[in-house]
């Protein structure tokens, strides 16, 4: 009863947080219409192993990502071609089905973005269209998963400082609705004082 008295004397700004987050979210999909992203760039192998590769990689694909983020990910290109493996995908084909291939690739992995480097050329870029279309090729593909696709929380609020046994428990979980890390999710909270459960809508960034 405490959650619907809390909704009738709450209703417009409950309702005006929901048209907003609606309105962000419909204002993003359009711009995205009107200009796509480029989720797969090309790169050297050596530009691929810098902080600046790979935020150049993200700006193409309209990803926002740290400074700590683009370390982290170069060091770890850095590592698997330091250490003599191999990347987890490397692309086999033609070079007309290269474009085809590097994206379902990075859909498998569910990566946000994706850099592209030559291993036979590792100083040169190359521009498959501009090589024959039956031109057999094999490039590195180095994924990257910027932000987890879903999200999900358990939380817990004590009664107080002094007293830890539990005034309110929850879990929600919430799925990425934008390149930029946004968050849309549900959740359930118990309050074990008023013995009522509140369901609720949350959006993070």
């Amino acid at each position: 009863m405490a959650v619907i008295s809390f909704i009738k004397n709450h209703k417009k700004i409950i309702a005006g947080a929901l048209i907003l987050i609606i309105v962000s979210i419909g204002a993003y999909l359009i711009y995205g219409h009107f200009h796509p992203a480029k989720t797969v760039t090309t790169e050297t192998q050596t530009q691929a192993e810098t902080p600046a590769g790979v935020e150049t990689a993200a700006d193409n694909a309209q990803v926002h990502i740290s400074a700590g983020q683009a370390q982290e990910a170069a060091s770890q290109i850095k590592y698997i071609v330091s250490s003599g493996q191999q990347p987890q995908y490397v692309v086999y084909t033609t070079a007309t089905q290269a474009p085809a291939a590097e994206k379902t690739a990075q859909e498998k992995a569910g990566a946000d973005f994706v850099i592209v480097t030559d291993p036979a050329n590792p100083a040169e870029t190359v521009d498959t269209s501009k090589l024959p279309t039956d031109t057999q090729i094999s490039l590195n593909q180095y994924n990257v998963q910027a932000y987890k696709k879903v999200l999900h929380t358990v939380s817990y609020a004590p009664k107080s400082v002094r007293d830890p046994s539990p005034k309110e428990v929850g879990y929600s979980v919430s799925r990425k609705i934008t390149k930029d890390g946004k968050y849309l999710g549900v959740g359930v909270d118990y309050n074990f004082d008023d013995k009522a459960t509140m369901v609720k809508l949350e959006y993070t960034w």
